[in-house]
């Protein structure tokens, strides 16, 4: 996971490392843990 905090940071980074912006997630902090605990938790969320 990348963290940006703004969004001129993300573009200028999706830019440079030549990206495919339909293959990213934008998520907000709480949206991000809530997703990695339920890719990496042992049991069902």
């Amino acid at each position: 996971m990348n963290f940006f905090c703004k969004k001129n940071e993300y573009d200028l980074y999706v830019a440079e490392m030549e990206l495919n912006e339909e293959d990213i997630f934008c998520l907000d902090v709480n949206e991000a843990f809530y997703v990695a605990k339920m890719i990496f938790s042992v049991t069902d969320i």
